[in-house]
């Protein structure tokens, strides 16, 4: 028997206003990590790992997937097929070939391939790919990497609206506030450098692909 209710009671309501976090959230953190059931730790492991942008790859993606847990699985197929979009308007926006850049085999990345239509086709495999791209074109990098993070923490919030006192409620609860913290170390005069981080997260993603094939 976990002691969850326990542990969910005591953890504050986050919002993602982007302002400067009242919480200490390595502290929350560590105290989640001390009262995860240990059979269910593994997930939140996956989490953590998944949550840092130099660790995404077509392993990790295929690896997570695999995976018994339901938040785990949601989450980060959300999150892949947000990072192929990317990738496709990036690499277009560049002069490149798309297909270098993307992960995985699925009707969403075939479709990227294939299609020649503005949105790349992804409208009728991804839902959001409207407001996404619409992200993607806004030239404020600091607004659109708020609201790249704003879709990842929606749907952190979709996947669990039935979730009381369980895993996947915690690791929803893990994924916000992993995102206060980034805008908490964020800085409003690095949008810069935001942008570079972006085109070389997709460059790297290029080059583990290819170690792995």
């Amino acid at each position: 028997m976990n002691n969850y209710p326990y542990l969910i009671a005591g953890l504050p309501e986050l919002f993602p206003d982007f302002e400067k976090s009242s919480h200490n959230i390595d502290i929350l953190l560590d105290h989640i990590k001390e009262n995860i059931h240990p059979k269910e730790m593994k997930y939140l492991d996956w989490l953590l790992f998944g949550l840092k942008g130099e660790n995404l790859s077509s392993h990790f993606y295929r690896e997570v997937f695999k995976t018994r847990n339901r938040f785990l699985n949601e989450f980060f197929r959300f999150d892949l097929n947000m990072r192929n979009i990317q990738a496709a308007y990036i690499a277009k926006q560049s002069g490149m070939d798309a297909i270098q850049f993307l992960i995985g085999d699925n009707n969403l990345v075939n479709t990227i391939k294939t299609s020649r239509a503005a949105d790349f086709g992804a409208s009728e495999f991804f839902e959001e790919s409207s407001k996404l791209l619409s992200l993607l074109s806004n030239s404020n990098i600091l607004e659109k990497e708020q609201g790249l993070d704003l879709m990842r923490w929606n749907k952190s919030n979709q996947i669990t609206v039935f979730n009381y006192f369980d895993i996947d409620w915690i690791l929803g609860f893990v994924t916000r506030l992993l995102l206060t913290k980034r805008w908490d170390a964020l800085d409003k005069k690095l949008g810069a450098e935001l942008f570079k981080k972006l085109v070389d997260e997709v460059r790297e993603t290029y080059k583990n692909n290819d170690k792995e094939e």
